[in-house]
């Protein structure tokens, strides 16, 4: 009787053929790691299992956990640097009516929440952790991502579409309507059965526009 040869051990540390790299896979177990537990509860040891790494690599790309946690920041705002582009791409289109603009934001919006959920959570966690890292947070990424589409916020409450006080208001609002964390397509597809999860994101970008945009002839 033969037994079937072990398979051949991979080190841990050595990507496979097509694997992100070493960093790249470090950067996205991180992220959500800190994302989903904050700073303190995320485990270096952790992440580099999630990763696929040893955890020696953790010191050699980044040197330690409040760098990695830095590099992170970085990497989710250059995610949201493209949807940052766009609005202000559609704050500068004056001659278009604020409400075409706004819708297409929002629908803009809703489509990079689906697309990157650890964004909105990273925000959420750390903006009410550590002093310092949620200045951070705040200075790289939050304020830019308002001032990118304050203008156009403001020309929807002038013209009457918006109808907050304030354009900080209507960010706020619209940016926790729509950056959900991974669990709400699985409790809506719990409690809504009968909405196709393809459709879900088509059906919540009208849904939001219709919530937070009145008709210009209204």
């Amino acid at each position: 009787m033969t037994t079937a040869s072990p398979l051949p051990h991979r080190p841990r540390g050595r990507r496979p053929a097509g694997a992100p790299s070493g960093r790249a896979a470090l950067l996205t177990a991180a992220t959500r790691a800190f994302a989903e537990l904050g700073f303190e509860r995320a485990d270096l040891r952790s992440i580099a299992k999630a990763a696929d790494v040893d955890t020696g690599l953790i010191r050699i790309h980044f040197g330690d956990k409040a760098a990695l946690w830095l590099a992170c920041l970085d990497a989710v705002t250059r995610e949201a640097a493209p949807i940052m582009a766009v609005m202000t791409r559609l704050s500068a289109e004056t001659d278009r009516p604020a409400y075409d603009r706004l819708r297409e934001a929002i629908e803009t919006f809703v489509a990079f929440g689906i697309a990157h959920p650890e964004v909105r959570q990273f925000v959420a966690q750390h903006a009410a952790e550590a002093p310092e890292r949620a200045a951070l947070l705040i200075d790289r990424l939050a304020r830019p991502a308002y001032q990118s589409v304050r203008d156009l916020v403001q020309a929807g409450i002038d013209c009457g579409v918006v109808r907050t006080q304030h354009p900080a208001l209507f960010f706020l609002l619209l940016s926790n309507s729509v950056h959900q964390p991974h669990s709400v397509p699985v409790l809506l597809n719990e409690i809504a059965p009968d909405i196709a999860p393809a459709e879900a994101p088509s059906l919540l970008a009208r849904s939001i526009v219709a919530t937070f945009l009145h008709s210009p002839t209204s």
